[in-house]
């Protein structure tokens, strides 16, 4: 018969003395046996040192991951925006699918193939790494004080509470 057992995340403070583990600093988390269960005991490394370490069913390093402060955009999402972004008519829209392409490069969902003239304009050529499409954006000639602008904007809107 097959058996589960929910093992807990970190709390991220130690379980003997409370003091809160830092991002990217060790701490001890073990497995103790406790009723016909495991429990998870995390310790700073203080509080560690006094442990008898038998008394454990088995225990680690682990560390606190560093919070992630920037908002996470939805890559679909960023994907449909760009789509219908296709025939801009205006600066501001084309800007945006500018960041956006510069956003989906970097998430790996373009692929630059290369870059292109057409007469004044500098045209971006990427490849969707979905289904092979190749699109063409233009550069929007702007300073990269613009572009980090835009792009905190452009953050701004769509991680919006609505």
């Amino acid at each position: 018969m097959f058996e589960s057992w929910t093992i807990t995340k970190s709390r991220d403070a130690c379980s003997a003395c409370g003091q809160e583990f830092p991002p990217r600093r060790t701490f001890f988390s073990c497995l103790a046996e406790q009723d016909d269960d495991f429990a998870r005991i995390d310790f700073c490394p203080g509080c560690w040192e006094g442990q008898a370490h038998e008394r454990f069913f088995c225990f680690w390093r682990s560390r606190r991951a560093e919070p992630d402060r920037r908002p996470t955009l939805d890559t679909g999402l960023m994907l449909e925006f760009f789509d219908r972004l296709a025939r801009p008519d205006n600066d501001r829209k084309r800007t945006f699918r500018f960041v956006l392409a510069l956003y989906l490069l970097r998430r790996k969902e373009l692929k630059l193939l290369r870059v292109e003239r057409d007469g004044e304009r500098e045209l971006l050529v990427f490849q969707r790494r979905s289904s092979g499409e190749e699109l063409s954006v233009a550069h929007p000639e702007m300073t990269d004080a613009q572009i980090q602008e835009t792009s905190r904007h452009l953050s701004q809107l769509l991680t919006a509470e609505l």
